[in-house]
This record gives structure tokens, sequence and C-alpha cells, in this order.
């Protein structure tokens, strides 16, 4: 795992690299708001002495994306403070929680790497939007829904048009399409996410790059559904497809952790397939 690092986007926002996923602080007259713990305590201790060293007067509070464990497992680190986050993302951690963390502890090397983790769900929910103030920075929580996760949130700073997407972006790699998640939605929220007009982007893995990246994402996500559609029409089955279309991709527009492909593009098989109603056995 890389050293933790930090990374100033703009003064009082900083991006927070070295984990399995990206995170932030956003500090501000004594204040500060961490998005994102990371995946185990070990994780998310360095991002709380880092966000406890810009918060010397005022509260030290976390906001979760989604549910996912790379991004909740070291909640825990914060529970002295207000853990904001959409309500599904509590509903998915308390339903599924224990049962994450037990899927992940069945490879030895990640239950080295986790350690002993105690659930921790938000403790303040919202439901579409919320606004919090760090000091004198606005901070727009906005509820997007079903895309990466069965439920994402974006971290939205308008005063200096600093983004902080959560998993609904992913730099140079290929897009994690985990159970729950919906590609033509993530596909609708990437073009909202354009429309911000954002200056500063962080996202939730991978490198931060132009703001544009989020309109490479969402072309690399059509291009992908339209080739599937492509290997539907001519017939191929699902490993047929996965074998073609993963070719054709990395051919066209090559992207790192290529590993995902094949479920990737089995999530994009059953969309269109669905969408369709045409399906090869």
């Amino acid at each position: 795992m890389p050293d933790f690092t930090l990374q100033e986007v703009v003064p009082g926002v900083q991006a927070a690299f070295g984990g399995i996923c990206n995170r932030g602080i956003i500090a501000s007259g004594g204040s500060a708001l961490v998005v994102d713990s990371g995946i185990s305590v070990a994780e998310a201790t360095p991002l709380r002495a880092a966000a406890q060293e810009r918060c010397q007067q005022g509260a030290l509070s976390l906001f979760n994306t989604h549910p996912h464990g790379d991004h909740v497992f070291g909640n825990q680190v914060f529970a002295d403070g207000l853990i904001i986050a959409h309500q599904g993302v509590r509903e998915t951690m308390l339903a599924t929680g224990q049962e994450a963390v037990a899927a992940f502890k069945q490879n030895p090397q990640a239950a080295e790497m986790l350690g002993d983790i105690t659930i921790t769900p938000p403790s303040l929910t919202f439901q579409d939007t919320l606004t919090v103030f760090v000091g004198d920075i606005e901070v727009q929580l906005i509820h997007f829904g079903v895309a990466h996760s069965p439920t994402d949130s974006i971290a939205w700073l308008p005063q200096s048009r600093t983004l902080f997407t959560g998993d609904l972006l992913f730099n140079g790699l290929v897009p994690a399409m985990p159970p729950g998640g919906n590609l033509a939605n993530w596909i609708a929220f990437l073009e909202r996410l354009e429309q911000l007009e954002p200056q500063h982007v962080i996202p939730g893995h991978g490198p931060i790059q132009a703001p544009d990246a989020l309109g490479v994402l969402r072309t690399w996500m059509l291009e992908l559904r339209t080739r599937v559609a492509n290997a539907v029409t001519d017939g191929l089955d699902q490993d047929a497809c996965v074998t073609r279309v993963a070719a054709e991709l990395q051919a066209v527009a090559p992207r790192t952790r290529e590993e995902r492909l094949p479920r990737t593009i089995q999530v994009a098989y059953d969309e269109v397939c669905q969408t369709t109603g045409q399906k090869v056995s």
C-alpha cells in the first residue's frame, strides 16, 4: 500500500491518497469534514490525525459517499463525531455490513489488511440533498441513486467548483461494477456531473485528472454498451461477448485493472438483454 499523502486541491480542500480509495479533507474555521474513511482502522488513522490537525476549535465530521467497504470500514475511527451519509448507506451497512466484512476476510491477505472492523453506520442521514458549512466553505451533499453502488452521493463545493465524486469516477482504471449497480444510470449521472461544470474533480479511484475525465469515462461506458449491443445482435452468448468486447475496448481505449472487464461487460450484457428482450443462450 502506498504511503498516506495529501494533495491540496484549493485552499482548505485536500485529496488524500495512499489507501484503497481516494479520500479527502475539507477544513476551514477550525472545523473539518472528511470524505470517506477508507477500508480499515490502519487506513483511517492517519487520515483522522491529518484532519484533527486542521480542526482545532470546531467539529470533526465524516461523509460517506456510498456503502462499499473500501470507503466505510474505517468509520469507527470517526465514531466520536457526526458521520453523514444518505439514508441508504446506513441501511445497507446495518443490513449487510458484517456479511461484507466476512466476505473480505475469506482472503487471508485481505483479512490481515482489514484487522478488526466494527461496523459504524452514519449517525446523520439525508434523502436528497444536505448542505453543510465547514467554516465558510459550503459543501452540498447530493444523492444521485443507484449507479456504481445501490446508493451513490457526491460532495460538491460550489464556491471553488470542486467535486468529490466517490466511485462515480474511476480515472484510468476499468470501473468496478459490484452487484447492486446500474450502468445506464451511471452514464446518466456522469452527464449530470459534467453539467455542474466543475474545475477540480477528485475521483474515487485513480489520479486526479482534468475535469473532462468525467466525459472520458462516460464515453468509455457508452462505447462499452454499444459494443455489447453489437455482440448481442451478432448472436454472441455472454462468454463470447466478454472475450470480444474486452479485446475491442482495450484496443481503442485501454485502461488498467483489466481483470475487472469480464464483470463489467457481464453487467452491460445483462442490461442490454433486459432492455432489448434479446438473450443468447
